[in-house]
């Protein structure tokens, strides 16, 4: 099983909480289909301390959380919102 996005951001020891990375790729979506590739940067900008690695971490976290949940899914490189 996938590390939860809370425990991924405290192992990081990033600023970031649960709630404004859950934000970043609503905002995303919101505005049509995106890649992973798209939201680093959004995620970045709100934590300039995380490298790649950390913020992609982060990000596919929160991904897979979202997805489990069922608001948004994931096919191939491409993330949809929820229909």
């Amino acid at each position: 099983m996938a590390a939860s996005l809370q425990y991924v951001i405290d192992t990081i020891c990033s600023s970031l909480t649960e709630k404004s990375v859950y934000e970043i790729i609503k905002a995303r979506l919101s505005q049509g289909p995106s890649t992973l590739g798209e939201i680093l940067p959004l995620i970045r900008c709100k934590d300039r301390s995380l490298d790649f690695g950390s913020t992609k971490i982060i990000a596919e976290a929160a991904l897979a959380e979202l997805a489990r949940s069922g608001q948004l899914s994931i096919e191939g490189d491409n993330i949809y919102p929820a229909a």
